[in-house]
């Protein structure tokens, strides 16, 4: 007779081995990670460039497409790409190298004032009883030039970068269409892995437009409300507004901070809360009105989620991986909605229900407030 004892021992035993597998397997793909991780970081001054050319190229592809249609020839298209681009950036160039010129030669000026009106607001406070407060401990003069170094340091590190980004951008314009055929091939037909990456680009592409028009008004917004303020350079804070509003939460602080300041140091507390309280309604009307009516159909993601991964990516790739921190999370979220053993992971960022509709040919449904890729700066 056969010892029963020898059957559970070898289920046992397989047990054990499979839980060795897994737990190797596990600590295998942890040690992969690390070694990513680690790669990118060191990588950075080198992948920067690349990603930015990629996220620019996915939202000037719909304008080349466009220009192919008309029946224009694909080196033209290219051509009147490159001149359109340049100007913008070049335009932005001379707008902030003026602006930050004169800022620079006045910044002495715009120091003593703050001193002055700080010690006028102390005076005040000692009047009001909270002798205890001393807000030049709390608002130093320097925080003025301090932020705003810190905020143009990163612009001008992308600048520095243009020339590189630019001709990356063209090779994958000109290239793009043929690298997905290519992929296409290269694969069965009717990839739904392909064509899942495919619809969803087009959504982050959509997204990002979206995004970025919603950031142009709140810019535009910014600038004349300061130039109606009488703050100097309302041109130079909004079109820092624009870029940093792509920062989710901390970005528009960042921006209207250096202006809050220079109309505390111009004109005093007063003006300075106008400025707050304009800038406020201005962000609520572009939030919570302007967005959701053009984000309806926008991807689901975690609010939670859109701002520990802009904390993560600022942390991996340095400044710039604040602006491309939603791109990144989100073709990141498509790769491990790819793999069953990672599809938990996009169903936790959000983006899983939206890659099975885009799949089946449906439209994601309407979310805002807090479901959709949006965030209140």
């Amino acid at each position: 007779m056969n010892d029963p004892t020898d059957g559970r021992g070898g289920v046992s035993e397989a047990v054990a081995a499979l839980r060795q597998t897994s737990f190797l397997r596990v600590m295998l793909i942890l040690a992969a990670t690390v070694v990513v991780l680690v790669g990118i970081r060191l990588s950075a001054p080198i992948l920067n460039p690349i990603f930015f050319a990629v996220v620019l190229t996915l939202l000037f592809s719909p304008i080349y497409s466009w220009l192919k249609r008309r029946g224009l020839p694909s080196p033209l298209a290219l051509v009147i790409m490159l001149v359109v681009i340049a100007a913008i950036f070049i335009a932005l160039f001379f707008i902030l190298g003026v602006s930050i010129s004169t800022f620079s030669e006045r910044v002495g000026f715009y120091t003593s004032q703050l001193h002055s009106q700080l010690v006028d607001l102390d005076a005040l406070l000692e009047r009001l009883g909270l002798s205890n407060v001393d807000l030049r401990d709390v608002i130093k003069p320097s925080a003025l030039t301090d932020v705003l170094g810190t905020i143009l340091s990163g612009i001008a590190g992308f600048l520095s970068d243009l020339f590189l980004i630019l001709v990356i951008m063209l090779f994958l314009l000109a290239e793009g269409p043929a690298m997905m055929d290519r992929l296409r091939a290269g694969t069965s037909g009717n990839n739904p892995q392909v064509e899942r990456l495919t619809t969803i680009g087009r959504s982050v592409v959509r997204q990002f437009g979206l995004r970025a028009i919603v950031n142009l008004v709140t810019g535009a917004g910014v600038t004349v409300l300061l130039f109606f303020l009488g703050v100097d350079f309302p041109l130079l804070w909004g079109i820092l507004t624009f870029f940093l509003s792509f920062v989710p939460y901390i970005g528009l602080v960042l921006a209207v901070t250096p202006a809050v300041v220079l109309a505390l140091a111009e004109f005093g507390v007063s003006r300075a809360v106008l400025v707050i309280a304009g800038v406020i309604v201005i962000n609520i009307l572009a939030e919570n009105v302007l967005s959701p009516m053009m984000m309806g159909r926008g991807l689901n993601i975690s609010p939670t989620i859109v701002f520990l991964s802009f904390v993560f990516w600022a942390w991996l790739l340095g400044g710039p991986g604040a602006f491309l921190a939603l791109p990144i999370t989100l073709f990141v979220a498509v790769m491990f909605d790819t793999f069953p053993e990672t599809r938990w992971l996009a169903s936790l960022i959000g983006v899983a229900d939206v890659n099975s509709s885009a799949v089946n040919g449906n439209t994601p449904g309407a979310t805002t407030q807090g479901g959709e890729v949006e965030h209140s700066s």
